[in-house]
């Protein structure tokens, strides 16, 4: 079976899972069906990974741009530059990817100078199989700054929609459920800030976009609570460390989709002590992964603590390990 055939047979499996949840078909088990899924997740031996070239042109279109922006002189960017911004998000250099193109569209996108249009072709772009799962089975490559500020930049655009511009569908809010989701049951790579090459910070922005859609008031408790199963599920299973304040964000979206409904609430609670008890085996692996898992688990509860904005029975809880953890 090749790639693309194993990446639809688990979109497929989540499509039904989500199906069943807001059937309300599955509520105790989900979590157990959520680790089925992230263990049957193959690996795919390193490909070569294209990047975009960054002799095109790229550096002088965002001179212009940012200069015309200084300047209040621009009224509207062209298609073509739009897309040849956006296909620069996959650069290994910070200057053009992170500082550049990333930073020019909040900008472009905050003084109101890209049309509903453009942020539709944009969105459907960003959320392209080639973009976001960009050799996403393989060893740790260069493909996960496309992949990784992909889903930054969808949070943007996701804002934006909620804060006036109202050019989603829901059908496209329904593609991004699906899209996240597939993402984050294969997204392995942990790695933050790397050497000259700036962030990756996979699960930063992963953070980002979950936060997003659970504002999103249209979007059904249980995509919700799917959502937020899975991200729990997946993040216990990283076998890289997470150092660079993801656990901070993370719990930060904890934080704000549990004290919407209490049935977040309930559901993060259990998992937690669940969580716990499933250390006893982790900890008899005695492993660099198995390490990296327990000592994640630690800064994301400690991270959990300092907020301190949790409701009562998780901070009971939360208080009650913290002499436990690792």
């Amino acid at each position: 079976m090749n790639v693309d055939n194993q990446i639809d047979e688990l979109r497929a499996q989540l499509v039904t899972l989500r199906e069943e949840v807001n059937a309300g078909k599955r509520y105790q088990s989900l979590g157990q069906r959520f680790e089925q899924l992230l263990d049957s997740v193959p690996t795919e031996p390193a490909t070569a990974v294209n990047l975009p070239d960054d002799d095109d042109g790229i550096r002088a279109l965002l001179l212009q741009l940012n200069g015309q922006i200084q300047d209040e002189t621009l009224q509207n960017v062209q298609d073509a530059d739009v897309m040849k911004l956006v296909q620069h998000i996959g650069s290994t250099d910070a200057r053009i990817r992170d500082k550049g193109v990333y930073f020019l569209f909040n900008d472009l996108i905050q003084q109101r100078l890209l049309s509903n249009s453009q942020m539709l072709v944009l969105v459907r772009y960003l959320l392209g199989d080639t973009v976001l799962f960009a050799h996403i089975l393989e060893p740790e490559n260069d493909a996960v700054y496309r992949r990784s500020f992909a889903v930054l930049l969808l949070s943007v655009l996701l804002y934006a929609d909620r804060a006036g511009y109202h050019f989603l569908t829901d059908e496209l809010v329904n593609q991004v459920v699906d899209q996240l989701a597939l993402y984050i049951l294969l997204e392995t790579d942990t790695r933050g800030f790397i050497g000259q090459n700036g962030w990756a910070h996979t699960y930063t922005h992963i953070g980002n976009l979950l936060d997003e859609l659970s504002e999103r008031d249209r979007l059904t408790r249980a995509d919700k609570l799917f959502l937020m199963a899975l991200l729990i599920e997946r993040y216990k299973k990283l076998n890289g460390a997470l150092i660079f304040g993801e656990p901070q964000r993370l719990a930060g979206y904890l934080a704000r989709i549990t004290n919407k409904n209490q049935l977040y609430a309930d559901y993060l609670l259990t998992q937690l002590k669940r969580w716990r008890q499933q250390l006893v085996v982790i900890q008899s692996e005695e492993s660099q992964s198995g390490w990296n898992r327990i000592y994640n688990r630690g800064r994301l509860i400690e991270a959990m603590i300092i907020r301190h904005d949790f409701n009562r029975k998780i901070m009971q809880y939360l208080t009650s390990v913290i002499d436990f953890l690792a």
